[in-house]
């Protein structure tokens, strides 16, 4: 399979004894490899980027919706999986020419109730159109259903996509009643009986958390679950409420769920309301976690630190920067920093690995690089704030939360 090569990064030191060259060079998703090289020349370290998820055994089946084909048959892939685009919006239209643009992954059909948006969707892709997901379902035979729609209806759609037995990407937070910068509890449960279908399908479907696939971000993730920063202790976080679901999944990414939440904040504020949030998890790490829209996007939009007892490292912003420090160290002793070259952003990149790595995993039967329980995460994190919230900062527990929430009379 084709995936589009990111382009390499600099890499501007390497010890803070000595400077350094290097290259980072890797396809997308679970295929990707960095390569960095010392100055010496005497050793090349060579690591999967993200960690890789082993595929099921050949001679499984992954069924690919209710189309002819399937995906992995006795070990014959499909060759082009088959989309079907739910949105004619500017960001239904950008994730439909990323998937397009793949050549084993192209769009068969448009879908959206408004007529305008449907003629545009049909006019980019020159395919046929539907107002509607039943005459969708009804009219074209597809594999992936790409449910570009907003926060406020993405489940019913959704559901109604699994029970058809399609493979569903969509976009984050999976539901926010109120909006994406104000998800409350009650979202929580309105999008648990879709968790469950999803979880008793056997189908494939995930959440565009697209922030995993920045450099940066793999760089902080990926030397945080192998040791490089020694036993995890403190993370420290923060994020304009435009990277808000992201800067969620990001924290969860690499430390799992906390145990327990505690914020401080004003929930009836109107729009995304300021809050400072503290958690803990089981094995005694501690985070902090502020969002607010009250700082601009020329300071980073969103920075996140992870400490260990030897070391720390932190990614900051949209375009790509990351330093890795010796703990405890005065003065800041500088392990390595890694900057994107001029001109190349990750945000802009992002959507585009995502896309591949998608397709990748539905062909192979691996794990979606952000799946149901990635969208789930997010979604318990939040309502937990939210109860939080309510009670006046009271510690909330998660697992308390998911019970509620999955409780029959939610």
């Amino acid at each position: 399979m084709h995936c589009p090569m990111p382009r390499a990064g600099r890499l501007l030191a390497l010890t803070p004894q000595s400077d350094g060259t290097g290259d980072t060079r890797g396809t997308c998703g679970t295929r990707a490899l960095w390569q960095l090289r010392t100055t010496h020349g005497a050793q090349t370290s060579r690591r999967s980027h993200p960690p890789r998820l082993t595929p099921p055994p050949a001679s499984t089946m992954i069924p690919c919706g209710v189309g002819k084909q399937s995906c992995v048959v006795a070990g014959k892939e499909q060759s082009v999986v088959r989309c079907a685009l739910i949105s004619g919006k500017g960001m239904g239209i950008m994730h439909g020419k990323n998937f397009h643009g793949l050549p084993d992954s192209k769009v068969v059909a448009v879908c959206d109730m408004d007529p305008k948006l449907l003629e545009t969707a049909k006019a980019e892709f020159q395919v046929p159109g539907f107002a509607s997901i039943e005459e969708l379902l009804a009219g074209a035979e597809f594999d992936l259903a790409l449910l570009i729609t907003n926060e406020t209806r993405r489940i019913p759609p959704l559901r109604q996509l699994l029970a058809a037995g399609k493979h569903v990407f969509t976009e984050k937070p999976l539901c926010g009643m109120e909006g994406q910068y104000r998800v409350r509890e009650h979202d929580a449960c309105i999008a648990a009986a879709a968790i469950k279908e999803w979880k008793v399908s056997k189908l494939q479907f995930g959440i565009n958390y697209n922030y995993r696939f920045f450099r940066h971000f793999q760089r902080l993730h990926n030397e945080a679950v192998e040791g490089k920063f020694g036993t995890l202790r403190l993370v420290r976080a923060r994020a304009h409420f435009n990277c808000w679901s992201h800067v969620i999944d990001q924290i969860l990414w690499t430390m799992g769920r906390p145990e327990w939440v505690s914020v401080s904040g004003n929930p009836s504020e109107p729009g995304g309301w300021t809050r400072f949030i503290r958690m803990q998890w089981a094995n005694g790490a501690i985070g902090e976690l502020d969002g607010s829209n009250l700082w601009g996007y020329d300071d980073h939009p969103l920075r996140i630190q992870i400490c260990g007892d030897t070391a720390y490292g932190e990614a900051r912003g949209l375009d790509g920067w990351y330093r890795r420090c010796k703990g405890s160290s005065w003065p800041t002793a500088v392990e390595e920093t890694w900057e994107v070259e001029p001109g190349v952003q990750e945000y802009k990149e992002s959507f585009g690995r995502m896309a591949a790595a998608v397709i990748e995993a539905i062909k192979s039967g691996a794990q979606w690089p952000a799946d149901g329980d990635a969208a789930w995460n997010e979604l318990l994190f939040e309502a937990a704030v939210h109860r939080s919230a309510l009670h006046d900062g009271a510690r909330v527990r998660v697992a308390d939360v998911e019970k509620a929430c999955m409780a029959e009379n939610c």
